[in-house]
């Protein structure tokens, strides 16, 4: 066996069991870190797959209170009793009601339940629609609304178009479980149904409407912006969320290594079997297409009381990783540190234990007894630092007590900054769910309540009355689109405003919905319209932010323009580039306030006075950076007293 001296086997000894120590160290610090950070991560995701949740009923929501109120026309009354009413006008009429409420699918059945009426194209009727359990249960007089699965030929009944949406060819998905398909040809429709009565309370008919949730983006990309606040991590998405009809992802925004929506994907067999065979809640891990999620499942019943399919909200599980390799990270210097200090101290005091080994024996007495802190400090019974033996255990003393105050002020130095991140971090949560959940949501029922009040729901209204719900509202209003501009002005602080292109019509994708938007407060202003596009005018742009470029010139032409007065609206092609106007007669702009149009929180004025009607001030700062965004560029030109005129200008590629 091998032999050590009295300072080896001292050093050895203090090696192992620094060894074992900071093993044991690393090892417990690295479990708690990596739990704490990911429990935070399923907590977060499971309080975002309730919200996702409560955004879908809010849809289901606003279509029924829509639908509700449609139910009381006294023009669809009288069609279904039998009076001499133009099917061709109604059906007219209802259709431009379901493009302004954007809603794929608005039809109405008699009381046997046979189609009488569709609004969209080619408008068939005579099918039953009375095996859709909504439907039955409206024309017993109940409105109903819920999640439906409507087979491909129903969908062609439905409308020219549906059927080919829904239509979904699955793709390889790893981890998923085998199928026999290979395409899902029926369509999941978020749908509502009312009946409409009549005198006596009898049932004459039913009206439902519905949107397709197959492809349908919009509503899974606004749910991803409203839950989280980035939306990419190191190229990837980072939030993610999913609606699912039985596995298939039918609207995602999760994306494949091209960078396309990851629509046909299948979920993975874990999941697949403990959501939709189950019916339980999943959270934790999941595999979704390409990446490691931090993911939330919940399966979505349909009015029939089945599961027919699964609501889907993730987290990028990179990111929790890094944050917990980069907490760990931090710490490792320091405990390294600190095992490579008490090594070097052992060294260095083993060397000389030999000289001062009596007194060490005493010193190892008071240290039994719980003394060491008295040993080190006091003076009466022991030398002075300066007088020990050798200066390795001077320094050694010197030094255990130099880290003693140094570990405990940076101990106390980080509980005060963590506690203060953690209520900044508090704060900022609180400000983000109040605006998101509370304003937001609030606002909704408010203005819902409003519409509901404005059409009869709960008795006739006076004059007074009905003067005062349309402040409500047209306030109400206000403050929905303030509220949308701060959420835009957010996403462009942030960088995230991205342009999604794809190739529109001008006039049929964002002009003339627009104007169908605005058409009521055109009439109202006694103003006359002159629209000169070319058809077809194709380009290839966002069609949603093209929208909004357009809401915001047209409410300013309406807005600052003369009662009366001509509204002109035109596209020409120059070279290769779209050219167009938004021109309107009125105060006109004072020059010395064209420049500053395009800012964030300016205001137009008309005349010497700001009109009382006034907007958050950033809805022309929008519209520039969409417009630049989309590679254009917009400016102002204005006459002050007679006319004011918006251009700008897009690519044709």
């Amino acid at each position: 066996m091998a032999r050590f001296s009295f300072q080896g086997k001292i050093f050895w000894y203090f090696t192992v069991v620094i060894a074992i120590i900071g093993a044991l160290v690393i090892l417990v610090g690295s479990l708690y870190i990596s739990w704490t950070t990911f429990r935070e991560a399923k907590n977060k995701v499971a309080a975002d797959l309730r919200v996702a949740h409560n955004f879908l009923n809010q849809e289901l929501e606003e279509v029924e209170v829509a639908l509700s109120l449609l139910g009381e026309n006294q023009l669809v009354k009288d069609f279904l009793k039998g009076k001499k009413v133009s099917l061709e006008n109604l059906r007219q009429r209802l259709e431009k009601k379901r493009i302004g409420l954007d809603l794929d699918v608005l039809s109405l059945c008699d009381e046997k339940g046979k189609v009488v009426l569709r609004t969209r194209s080619p408008y068939n009727t005579g099918d039953s629609c009375g095996q859709i359990s909504l439907i039955s249960k409206a024309l017993q007089g109940k409105i109903a609304s819920g999640i439906v699965v409507i087979p491909s030929g129903k969908l062609k009944m439905e409308g020219e178009g549906l059927a080919e949406k829904a239509k979904i060819t699955f793709k390889p998905t790893p981890r998923a479980k085998p199928r026999s398909e290979r395409v899902e040809t029926s369509g999941m429709f978020l749908m509502a149904a009312v009946p409409v009565v009549i005198e006596g309370g009898k049932v004459e008919g039913v009206l439902y409407a519905g949107n397709l949730l197959n492809r349908n983006y919009y509503l899974v990309d606004y749910i991803r912006d409203m839950v989280f606040e980035e939306k990419d991590y190191e190229g990837k998405p980072l939030g993610t969320v999913t609606i699912f009809q039985e596995d298939v992802r039918i609207a995602t925004n999760v994306k494949e290594e091209d960078g396309s929506r990851a629509i046909g994907t299948r979920v993975s067999e874990e999941v697949y079997e403990k959501v939709l065979e189950k019916g339980e809640v999943w959270l934790g891990r999941a595999f979704v297409v390409n990446n490691w999620y931090i993911s939330a499942y919940e399966p979505i019943w349909s009015s029939e009381g089945k599961i027919a399919g699964m609501l889907y909200v993730g987290v990028l599980e990179e990111k929790y990783t890094d944050i917990r390799n980069g907490v760990f990270l931090s710490f490792l210097p320091i405990i390294f540190g600190g095992i490579a200090a008490v090594l070097v101290i052992s060294y260095l005091l083993s060397r000389d234990l030999s000289e001062p080994i009596k007194r060490l024996v005493k010193a190892t007495t008071r240290i039994a007894r719980g003394q060491l802190q008295y040993i080190l400090e006091k003076e009466k019974e022991y030398p002075k630092i300066e007088e020990l033996p050798c200066l390795e255990i001077q320094e050694l003393t010197r030094n255990f007590n130099r880290m003693t105050a140094a570990l405990h002020k940076r101990e106390t130095e980080l509980k005060e900054a963590n506690e203060e991140l953690k209520q900044i971090n508090r704060n900022y949560m609180e400000i983000l769910g109040f605006v998101t959940h509370e304003i937001k949501n609030k606002l909704g029922i408010i203005m819902g309540s409003a519409y509901n009040l404005k059409g009869g729901v709960v008795g006739r209204l006076n004059e007074g009355q009905k003067k005062m719900i349309n402040i409500l509202l047209r306030n109400a209003e206000r403050l929905n689109v303030m509220i949308k501009n701060y959420l835009d002005l957010s996403r462009i602080e942030r960088g995230e405003l991205r342009v999604d292109k794809e190739e529109v019509d001008f006039k049929e994708d964002i002009l003339e919905p627009v104007l169908d938007e605005f058409k009521g407060e055109v009439e109202s202003s006694s103003m006359r319209l002159i629209v000169d596009v070319p058809s077809p005018s194709k380009l290839k742009a966002d069609l949603d932010l093209l929208r909004i470029v357009m809401e915001n010139l047209i409410s300013n032409a309406i807005k600052y323009g003369r009662k009366g007065g001509k509204i002109k609206i035109k596209v020409k092609k120059e070279d290769n580039i779209w050219k167009i106007n938004v021109w309107n007669e009125g105060e006109g702009i004072p020059e010395d306030e064209i420049d500053k149009l395009f800012t964030k929180f300016t205001r137009l004025r008309s005349g010497e006075k700001i009109r009382e009607e006034q907007g958050s001030g950033l809805g022309l700062f929008i519209t520039k950076e969409i417009i630049q965004k989309h590679g254009g560029k917009i400016w102002a030109e204005s006459e002050e007293g007679k006319w004011a005129n918006f251009i700008f200008t897009l690519p044709l590629e």
